[in-house]
């Protein structure tokens, strides 16, 4: 007789927790949604127009840089073709340290002041424990014919663990590719053509 009280109790009780968890998830999702509009402040575009965009290997530290060469030589290279795609400027290339260009060239200087990029390893075998993967960009705009820096902007991101874990690691190995994209909308938006 007490075994029939309970298998109807538990089973109310397992509803209630459901319907609680799931109104707690619809909550947080929409709540954050509106943080990451909240955070994303429009662009001002620069006063000056440029018709050349020169990008500058990326600097870090000498450990970064040992650690991920590849990575930041794919960020460098996904800015540029990143740019060259948009069709907006006469010439978008790397810096060759010649240091002759066209006027009015705009240079881009990188650097990288931390980042972690997990292993396919470290998520194969640990997933999400082997952590967030993120990187830290800070980028200056140099005006080629003055030197003088005409903006600064300070780029990150950090991927979710468990997503990473789900994808395999997709997520960790594009994050410098999608670094480079995110600042690409951005000197679009900022810097007018020609």
């Amino acid at each position: 007789m007490i075994r029939k009280k309970v298998g109807p109790l538990l089973s109310h009780i397992l509803a209630a927790l459901m319907v609680i968890a799931l109104g707690g998830c619809a909550t947080s999702q929409t709540s954050s949604q509106e943080q990451v509009a909240a955070q994303a402040p429009p662009v001002t575009p620069l006063e000056n127009p440029y018709g050349e965009i020169i990008v500058y290997e990326i600097e870090t530290t000498p450990v970064l840089k040992k650690d991920y060469e590849e990575a930041l030589r794919d960020c460098q290279s996904t800015l540029i073709s990143s740019l060259l795609k948009r069709n907006k400027y006469k010439r978008v290339e790397a810096a060759n340290g010649n240091e002759t260009y066209g006027k009015p060239a705009l240079l881009v200087k990188l650097k990288v002041s931390d980042m972690r990029i997990a292993s396919g390893a470290a998520r194969f075998w640990g997933g999400a424990l082997a952590g967030s993967s993120y990187m830290y960009i800070r980028m200056k705009l140099v005006d080629g014919e003055t030197q003088k820096v005409v903006r600064e902007e300070d780029f990150n991101s950090t991927n979710n663990a468990f997503a990473a874990a789900w994808t395999f690691g997709a997520s960790d190995r594009s994050l410098p590719s999608d670094m480079a994209e995110m600042m690409a909308n951005y000197i679009d938006k900022a810097v007018p053509a020609i």
